[in-house]
């Protein structure tokens, strides 16, 4: 992506950051990431793999999630007060099997992330809260390329116009995502989705966003 496109430190900077304030109003985040962090702690973190720092990575951790599915008639009938509808899915495994694509930036998700908001009849101005999954901090600015909330090479550009906080104009990653709440193992992938929902149930306390009418969730 750096050869192509130049570094984005400075979007990787002020992402990192925004994950690690929401996470700070995160009662489940893990307690090491309680930590206020600034854009020059991100970027003096040492090098694991030039150019990957330590506070790209995220880190594993104990921990499990859970969501209850069911027809809203069931809902309704337990008695829940708020209920979250998904209205799309989409899922794609062996993208690009071959390897007849040269581009290593190119991932699955410039097929899955265009399908899934048409299937849902929206565009991605429509999408009120992100909650991309987040092993890497450039996973999060390759997804909002490949989905097309930005061009190509245009990730760093979107996340720095942006208030990318949960009081933001563009909400990413409320709970602080993998990267700034930890990563359960294989219940990794249900943080963000966890996090969605309980948005959109208007049950994030401190962190709740102020709209909260849908939520695209990655993973």
């Amino acid at each position: 992506y750096a050869q192509k496109f130049g570094q984005p430190d400075k979007a990787l900077a002020k992402l990192a950051v925004a994950q690690r304030q929401n996470a700070l109003a995160n009662p489940n985040a893990c307690d090491v990431f309680k930590t206020p962090l600034t854009e020059a702690d991100y970027l003096n973190s040492r090098m694991i793999a030039d150019p990957i720092r330590l506070l790209d990575c995220v880190m594993r951790c104990d921990g499990a999630n859970a969501v209850i599915v069911t027809t809203t008639a069931r809902a309704k009938k337990m008695a829940a007060k708020r209920i979250v509808h998904p209205v799309a899915y989409r899922e794609i495994t062996n993208f690009d099997p071959r390897q007849d694509i040269d581009d290593i930036t190119v991932s699955g998700f410039t097929v899955v992330g265009p399908a899934v908001l048409n299937d849902a009849g929206m565009k991605p101005s429509d999408v009120d809260l992100f909650q991309p999954y987040d092993d890497f901090l450039i996973a999060v600015l390759l997804q909002l390329e490949h989905i097309g909330f930005a061009a190509s090479g245009g990730g760093g550009d979107f996340i720095l116009s942006h208030d990318i906080g949960f009081r933001g104009d563009f909400p990413i990653n409320t709970s602080g995502g993998q990267i700034s709440a930890g990563q359960p193992g294989l219940a990794g992938g249900g943080v963000n989705l966890i996090e969605g929902v309980t948005q959109l149930l208007g049950a994030a306390g401190e962190r709740q966003i102020k709209r909260a009418r849908n939520a695209l969730v990655t993973g």
